[in-house]
């Protein structure tokens, strides 16, 4: 029988805000197909037409744009914020509840996995939930856009540029399978962690009487030394997991303008169109980052729901 998944169960219950935010994200993505018209109204038509009236006009809407997308941005954060909040404190509850009718003889164990769940787990998720997911949302929204309007102007560029994702999407499925193998193992040292913390608390007066007090302090300091390098490591796996995209995408990037100064020269794009150009090809990359941030996290984030419906489940 499949074990039930009481953090998804309580974000399920907000199904309802989500479907707002996929509103939302849906207003954003049509400004953001909007945008790169009006850009390119203004440089290929408006001034070569030497038309100040229709330049202005153009400008207008892109303010208007860039504030509904800014509007759009300060909502899904305060939606999903509010919606973290909810969950959050209820998957607390149930951890606490769920700590009450815990066998005896599991007591020692499952307390320790309780404290490090009740602040690093339910951080972990409420790091993703309430401060990662809607721009998540957004990003994804402009890859799909800004691949739209880069076929429209030139398929070869998007074409080439396609052909660059799956050597990203290669990269981030290696360094996913590292972050939460070793998110496990943070979370392993931090339950020992916390266990040693209790000891101590429980049994002071007992070091205190048989001087003890060297004996805890190497112990203590061996588990954090430990604890410490195995952060170390999931932290350099998460900065490899941003850097080495970073770097193929800016790669990439530098080629896409040599070819299209190349397309400028010959006449085949024109000079609007690369303006565009520039500014989308960075936009379908950089939001790219930001995604491989965000499944980084999610990779913690599954690790302390595991570890979660452990307790509750």
């Amino acid at each position: 029988m499949k074990k039930k998944n009481v953090v998804l169960e309580q974000i399920r219950k907000y199904k309802w805000g989500y479907l707002f935010g996929i509103i939302l994200v849906a207003m954003d993505a049509i400004v953001t197909y909007i945008y790169p018209q009006l850009i390119t109204n203004i440089l290929d038509k408006a001034v070569l037409a030497k038309d100040p009236g229709a330049v202005i006009t153009n400008v207008a809407y892109m303010a208007i744009c860039q504030l509904v997308s800014i509007t759009v941005a300060l909502a899904l954060s305060y939606l999903f914020c509010k919606m973290s909040n909810g969950f959050i404190v209820k998957i607390k509850l149930l951890l606490i509840q769920a700590m009450f009718q815990v066998d005896g003889k599991e007591i020692e164990k499952k307390s320790n996995l309780f404290m490090t769940s009740m602040n690093a787990d339910v951080n972990n998720i409420e790091m993703l939930s309430s401060r990662m997911l809607s721009d998540l949302l957004i990003q994804i929204v402009t890859v799909i856009i800004t691949a739209v309007i880069l076929i429209q102007i030139n398929p070869v560029i998007f074409w080439f540029m396609l052909l660059i994702y799956p050597i990203l999407i290669a990269i981030q499925i290696f360094f996913n399978k590292k972050i939460m193998s070793q998110s496990r193992k943070v979370m392993g040292k931090m339950d020992v962690g916390n266990g040693l913390i209790k000891e101590f608390v429980s049994n002071l007066y007992e070091y205190l009487a048989l001087n003890g007090r060297n004996y805890y302090i190497d112990k203590f300091c061996r588990n954090e030394t430990s604890l410490r390098n195995e952060i170390l490591k999931q932290n350099m796996l998460m900065a490899y997991n941003r850097s080495v995209p970073q770097l193929i995408s800016t790669t990439t990037f530098l080629i896409v303008l040599a070819i299209s100064g190349v397309m400028v020269i010959n006449g085949q794009v024109q000079f609007g169109e690369l303006t565009v150009i520039i500014m989308y090809t960075q936009r379908m990359f950089n939001p790219l980052s930001s995604i491989m941030l965000v499944i980084g996290q999610f990779q913690k984030a599954k690790v302390s729901m595991d570890r979660i419906n452990e307790i509750v489940g």
